[in-house]
C-alpha cells in the first residue's frame, strides 16, 4: 500500500475501540484485575514488544519511503509530530510557531518569517554530536534540493531560507503565505553524517538511520524483521523509554499474522477490516479500530502514450468509474467495516464537501459512454477501438490481500461490460517502483493524509506525489490558494471547489475511507492510536509492558 503524506489541524481524528465500524460494540472483555491493578501501579521497565508488521518496509528514511513511517519514528525525530488527537504538537521544537505566540512574523517585504526554537541537549544517537539549528537548516536544504524523492517536497518550496540565529534557533523565510507550515518537519536528518552524500541512495542512513528518538537501530534482516533497542540517553529523561526493545516481525501474510496474534507470538498487529470479527473477542487482547484520515482511490496513468490515447477522454474515465461497484466492495468485500467514498476529505472533517459528482455502480450507464466514445464490443467480446483492445493491465501489491478480493469484483463487472482486466502482482517494494514511474494503467491504493486536507502534492499538475500525469489549470489554482490562505472559512471554500472538480474530471476515483484495525496485547500501556499519516508510533517513547 501507497502512502502519502500532506499538513494542519483540522480533520477530527475518530479513535474507537469497536468490532466495527457503522456502530461501537464491545471490543471483548475488559482487562483482568490483575493488569487493571498493574497499570494503575504506572509503567513499568523492561520487555520486547513484538510487532506483527506488514510487507517488508523499502527502507528506513522517513522522508523517501513510501511506507507508514512507524519504524522510523522510534529512532528518528522532527521539530513536530501529529498526536491522537490530530493536532500538532511540539518534539525536537519547543513550540509550534503561530502569529498568537510571535514566531510567525509578516515582514515588510510581505514574505513570513517563522522562528523555532530548539530543545537544548539533544544528542543523537551516537552520543558524540548534538541536535542544533545547523540539522534543521541542513534538512530544509535537502528536503528542497532537486531528486530529493521527498513525499511532499512541493508542500517546503516555498520556504526560500533556513538560517541558524544561534545554535538552538532556526528562523525560515516564507515567499508567501502558507496553511500548511505546521506540519512539516517531521523527520531532522543528521548533518554530521550526511552532508556531501547521495542522501537518497546513501543505505548506511535509509538502511540503519540515525535519530534523537527512543530507540536505537539494532539490526535488518532481509526479509524477516528490524529491531531496534533502547536509547539509554534520551533526551526526555533516562526512565524513557521504558521497553528494551521492539522488533518489527514482517508478516505480509494477513492469515499468517492472524495465527501469530492468535498465537501469542506477537503483542501488536494491524488487521484487516476481514479479520475485525476473528480478533474482537481474544481474551489476551484489545482491538481498536482507527479512523484513518486516508483513502482509498481507484486511478489511472496517463504517463505512457497507450494510458494517454485511453484514459485521456474523459468518457471512458467516466465509465470506468461507473463499473466500479463500491456497495458490494463496502458490504461484502470489507463486510460494512469501512464507508464508501466521493471525496478525498474524511467525512469528519470541516473540509468535506458532500455535493462532488458521485459516480454510482451503472453499467448501463457505463456501456453507453464507452459506445459513444467509440469503444465497441469485438468478436472475443472485448471493446475495441481502431487497433486497441480496452484490455487493461491493474498493478497490485502481492501484500494486499484485500485488493486481491476487491480486484475480484470489478474484473466480473467490467468483463461483462466489456472491460478485460489483468491483475500484475508485484512484490511491495517493486509496485512501489512501479508506481512512481508512472509506467502503468490501473491501480487502487490508498492516500493517508496528515492533520490537514491539503492534497496539492497529489493532484496538482506538479504534484510531488502526482503519479498519474493528470492536470487542470483551474484546479491547480484552487488547490494553490487552499495553501495559502490562513482564513479557514476562505481556505475551506478553495477546497470546496476542488473537491468538485477533481471528481468533474474523473481523475481519481475514492472508493471507501479506510478504517486500520489494531490489535494489542492487554500488557500494552500508554497506547494511544492515531488516523493520521504519521500513524500511531507518535508516543512510542511511553509504552511500556506489564509483565
Amino acid at each position: 500500500m501507497v502512502t502519502a503524506r500532506l499538513k494542519l489541524p483540522v480533520a477530527l481524528l475518530v479513535i474507537a475501540t469497536l468490532a466495527g465500524c457503522a456502530a461501537p460494540p464491545s471490543t471483548g472483555p475488559s482487562p483482568t484485575t490483575a493488569a487493571s491493578a498493574s497499570a494503575a501501579a504506572g509503567p513499568q521497565k523492561g520487555g520486547t514488544l513484538r510487532i506483527g508488521y506488514g510487507a517488508e518496509v523499502d527502507n528506513l528514511n522517513a522522508f523517501t519511503s513510501q511506507f507508514l513511517t512507524d519504524i522510523e519514528l522510534t529512532m528518528v525525530e522532527g521539530l513536530i509530530v501529529s498526536n491522537d488527537k490530530n493536532e500538532y504538537i511540539p518534539v525536537l521544537a519547543k513550540q509550534v510557531p503561530t502569529v498568537a505566540n510571535g514566531l510567525v512574523k509578516t515582514r515588510a517585504d510581505g514574505k513570513l518569517e517563522l522562528t523555532w526554537p530548539l530543545q537544548q541537549g539533544v544528542m543523537w544517537h551516537d552520543q558524540v554530536h548534538e541536535f542544533t539549528a545547523d540539522d534543521v537548516c541542513f534538512t530544509w536544504k535537502y528536503v528542497v534540493s532537486v531528486g530529493s524523492e521527498v513525499y511532499n517536497r512541493n508542500s517546503y518550496l516555498p520556504i526560500s531560507d533556513c538560517r541558524v540565529q544561534d545554535k538552538y534557533t532556526a528562523v525560515m523565510v516564507w515567499d508567501k503565505p502558507s496553511a500548511i507550515y505546521n506540519g512539516l518537519f517531521e523527520a531532522i536528518l543528521p548533518k554530521y553524517m550526511l552532508e556531501g552524500k547521495d542522501i537518497v541512495k546513501y543505505d548506511p542512513y535509509n538502511r540503519s538511520p540515525v535519530g534523537t528518538g527512543p530507540y536505537i537501530f539494532s539490526e535488518w534482516k532481509s526479509g524477516e524483521y528490524v529491531r531496534v533497542k533502547r536509547n539509554p540517553n534520551y533526551w526526555r529523561g533516562t526512565q524513557y523509554p521504558y521497553a528494551d526493545e521492539i522488533v518489527f516481525r514482517f508478516i505480509p501474510d494477513i492469515n499468517t499474522r492472524l495465527n501469530a496474534v492468535k498465537a501469542g507470538e506477537v503483542d501488536f498487529a494491524q488487521m484487516t477490516p476481514t479479520q475485525v470479527k476473528d480478533v474482537k473477542d481474544l481474551p489476551n487482547f484489545t482491538l481498536t479500530l482507527v479512523q484513518q484520515n486516508s483513502w482509498q482511490h481507484f486511478d489511472m496513468s496517463i504517463k505512457t502514450e497507450r494510458g494517454a490515447r485511453i484514459f485521456g477522454d474523459k468518457n471512458v474515465r467516466q465509465a470506468l468509474f461507473m463499473l466500479i461497484d463500491k456497495k458490494t466492495i463496502v458490504e461484502g468485500v470489507l463486510e460494512g467495516t469501512v464507508q464508501a467514498a466521493d471525496t478525498v476529505a474524511p467525512t469528519t472533517s470541516p473540509y468535506f464537501n458532500p455535493n462532488v459528482k458521485k459516480y454510482a455502480y451503472d453499467p448501463t450507464a457505463a456501456k453507453k459512454l464507452l459506445d459513444d466514445a467509440g469503444w465497441k464490443v469485438g468478436a472475443s467480446g472485448i471493446r475495441e477501438k481502431g487497433s486497441d483492445k480496452l484490455q487493461l493491465t491493474a498493478l497490485l501489491s502481492s501484500a494486499d490481500a484485500i485488493g486481491k478480493l476487491y480486484w475480484q469484483v470489478i474484473q466480473q463487472n467490467m468483463k461483462a461490460a466489456g472491460v478485460d482486466i489483468v491483475i500484475d502482482t508485484k512484490e511491495a517494494a517493486a509496485r512501489t517502483t512501479v508506481w512512481r514511474s508512472g509506467q502503468w494503467e490501473l491501480q487502487i491504493s490508498r492516500w493517508v493524509l496528515p492533520a490537514d486536507p491539503s492534497v496539492t502534492g497529489l493532484y496538482s499538475c506538479k504534484g510531488s506525489n502526482n503519479m498519474t500525469g493528470f492536470c487542470d489549470p483551474v484546479m491547480d489554482e484552487q488547490l494553490i490558494k487552499s495553501d495559502e490562505e490562513l482564513d479557514a472559512a476562505k481556505r475551506k471554500a478553495f477546497l470546496f471547489k476542488a473537491q468538485e472538480l477533481l471528481a468533474e474530471n474523473a481523475f481519481s476515483l475514492p472508493v471507501y475511507y479506510n478504517v486500520n484495525p489494531i490489535v494489542t496485547t492487554k500488557k500494552l500501556g500508554n497506547f494511544k492510536a492515531s488516523g493520521t499519516n504519521l500513524g500511531s508510533f507518535w508516543n512510542v517513547y511511553e509504552w511500556y509492558l506489564n509483565k
